[in-house]
């Protein structure tokens, strides 16, 4: 699998789950008082991927988590509000992804380099 090819299956993964949860925006599943949040289902795949080295299963988890991973910083908190779709739309969240995101491509395009 390319660089290329790996960030474009990260990409799609979030602009997926955008796309979703613009169109049912529907709360994580609850066991108990404990939500399930999609980047916890990203840290399960990038697990799995240490188990089944498939680039493919990294990207998706890796999407997961930075789709949320801003939100920490702005809750300071595990416990997010239950009406957090402001946040998650907000401005700030998506310039983080996509500051993320390009920092993680350059990253990996210069090891990657590097290595050669």
């Amino acid at each position: 699998m390319t660089l290329n090819y790996f960030f474009t299956v990260f990409a799609l993964t979030i602009l997926a789950i955008r796309g979703w949860l613009s169109i049912w925006p529907m709360h994580s599943p609850t066991i108990g008082n404990f939500h399930l949040h999609h980047y916890m289902y990203g840290l399960v795949m990038v697990a799995l991927y240490f188990f089944i080295p498939k680039p493919a299963i990294l990207a998706v988890g890796l999407a997961l988590i930075v789709d949320e991973l801003y939100l920490f910083f702005m809750f300071r908190t595990w416990n997010w509000p239950v009406n957090h779709w402001a946040q998650y739309n907000s401005w700030q969240n998506l310039t983080a992804i996509v500051v993320i995101s390009l920092a993680g491509y350059l990253a990996l395009r210069f090891f990657q380099i590097s290595r050669l």
